[in-house]
């Protein structure tokens, strides 16, 4: 009996180092998928709470065209057709409308979110982005304009706003699909990879 007992904790040993391995191979494997879709969507951004411009029909691609042209020109930034390599929507559980625009480089990306941030920057609350400079609309809804993030950048961006409100840090943003946290102003910035960061950081004071 004692052989047996003896037996038996060695599988159950070998199974849970099994377990454990199998752990590893599939968070690298989680990692190197994530790492592959954020260059897929390198170069996109996502517009929210813009309303069909024709609620009546189907929008095709020219008629989201005309929306970044006309934020384009809210920013003061030229954004042709060649500029833009796709537009769609998603579907969304709220009535955010969300519109991915894929640009044809990274740096016009990166323009475009610039030139929001120093636009909104020099606005008041009701001056900000909003729906009257895309489209003709009696209805004004604030805009946002950000980066297009992975199913998991999104989730640990989520996790990483509502530590940041518990925790009292001051910043929390996305940066080419990583998630920072800064304490204050002056501090060093935090990359956010995973939740497990976010559980370490709970315990620095």
């Amino acid at each position: 009996m004692s052989h047996k007992y003896d037996e038996i904790l060695s599988r159950i040993k070998l199974l849970e180092d099994a377990k454990k391995e199998d752990k590893k191979c599939i968070s690298l494997l989680e990692q190197r998928i994530d790492t592959l879709e954020r260059k897929t969507r390198a170069s996109g951004i996502e517009i929210r709470n813009i309303p069909k411009m024709k609620p009546d029909r189907n929008e095709t691609k020219s008629d989201l065209c005309l929306i970044a042209q006309q934020m384009g020109k809210t920013l003061n930034i030229n954004i042709k057709d060649s500029d833009i390599k796709d537009m769609y929507r998603i579907t969304a559980k709220d009535s955010s409308n969300p519109i991915i625009t894929e640009f044809t480089s990274v740096l016009m990306k990166e323009k475009v979110l610039s030139a929001v941030k120093a636009f909104n920057k020099t606005k008041q609350k009701g001056e900000k982005l909003n729906t009257t400079h895309f489209i003709k609309t009696d209805t004004v809804k604030p805009v946002f304009v950000a980066e297009t993030l992975t199913q998991k950048t999104q989730k640990i961006f989520y996790l990483a706003r509502a530590f940041q409100k518990e925790y009292g840090y001051e910043f929390c943003w996305t940066s080419r699909g990583i998630v920072y946290l800064r304490k204050s102003t002056g501090w060093a910035q935090i990359k956010i990879e995973s939740e497990s960061d976010l559980e370490r950081l709970k315990n620095v004071k």
